[in-house]
């Protein structure tokens, strides 16, 4: 398996080491089960905050959250595959009923979470431990199964907040995003049939790949709330552009988008797989894509030609066109970006 690449340039604007939180979704575990399991892996003091969710103080890769999202098992969104079942949670249900009701659902929708805080690059080794943990006690990833819409959650933690930061990121990601799905072979039961991981629409895209958008922070947030009022983006900006103004953002927002929004100094990139089952799939791998991101968001200049090679393509055909881009990037890659395993 590849090792982590680290970004040439991974500090933020005091200087310090940016660091990464990861999320792991996966089926088929109990959440107690999974966290005595971590515990036993890297120490710690496991408490438990109710029948699904339990936490790991003072591990060795500090607090980490081990849930399954109970909130996200009453949403409208499953409301249909809870019929469809037979399963009432309703408020009236006791906790004893309601637990049992998301163990049984376990297997089918709804994922078991660990839940990483801000780690720092030398502990990100560490994660492939945890996958061959969970791979051990017979957890299934995103392949096992149609229903397994299960991801690879990434919070890197931003270089800085200001407008024309977020921009060379969100131009980078624009740019490599084809590349990326194209190389990875993201599941498609994830990319058509949830609501987690759509792309940014076509005209947000021309929006931001222009080489005359140079937005102030205000219009890089209205801008993006215009087109992206909603959490389900393959690169989530929103807590971070709520971190920058949360009143603002919220107010663009309907109301159960704005409460599951939360502040944070970070991006959250959930388009990866989590292909625990899979013996040539890695988080490392993953990551490294993401690595692309960093070094070209840092690379002006290449990525400046790229935005003008971009506008030059006939996008007509936007199937054509993304298999036909896709290729670019994976050549252009390989001709302009060393990697550090080269």
């Amino acid at each position: 398996m590849p090792s982590f690449w680290k970004p040439g340039n991974f500090t933020n604007r005091n200087g310090v080491e940016r660091k990464v939180g990861f999320e792991m979704e996966f089926g088929k575990l109990p959440v107690k089960e999974t966290a005595e399991a971590l515990q036993e892996l890297l120490g710690g003091s496991l408490g438990q905050k109710n029948p699904y969710v339990y936490v790991l103080e003072g591990s060795e890769l500090g607090k980490i959250k081990i849930e399954r999202d109970a909130q996200l098992l009453s949403s409208t969104k499953y409301r249909d595959a809870l019929d469809k079942l037979k399963l009432d949670f309703s408020p009236g249900s006791s906790v004893q009923d309601l637990e049992q009701k998301v163990d049984k659902l376990s297997s089918y929708i709804v994922p078991c979470e660990i839940v990483t805080g801000p780690l720092p690059f030398r502990r990100f080794e560490r994660l492939t431990e945890i996958r061959k943990m969970l791979l051990k006690l017979g957890a299934e990833g995103t392949e096992a199964s149609l229903m397994n819409a299960f991801g690879l959650h990434l919070n890197p933690e931003v270089p800085d907040l200001n407008a024309d930061s977020l921009l060379r990121y969100l131009q980078s990601f624009m740019l490599l995003y084809d590349w990326i799905i194209e190389c990875s072979g993201v599941d498609i039961t994830r990319r058509f049939f949830t609501n987690y991981i759509d792309p940014y629409p076509d005209e947000y895209f021309e929006r931001v790949l222009d080489p005359d958008y140079q937005p102030d922070t205000r219009a890089f947030i209205d801008d993006y709330l215009d087109f992206n009022p909603t959490r389900n983006r393959a690169l989530d900006l929103l807590p971070v552009l709520c971190e920058i103004d949360c009143a603002r953002v919220k107010q663009g927002l309907g109301d159960e988008e704005r409460d599951l929004l939360g502040a944070r100094p970070a991006f959250h990139y959930r388009l990866p797989d989590f292909r625990i089952d899979d013996p040539d799939w890695s988080i490392s791998s993953e990551w490294n894509r993401w690595w692309h991101v960093e070094t070209l968001a840092e690379n002006d200049r290449l990525r400046e030609e790229l935005i003008v090679l971009w506008r030059k393509q006939d996008r007509s055909l936007l199937s054509f066109f993304r298999k036909d881009w896709s290729t670019k990037m994976a050549e252009t890659l390989k001709e302009r970006i060393q990697n550090p395993d080269t």
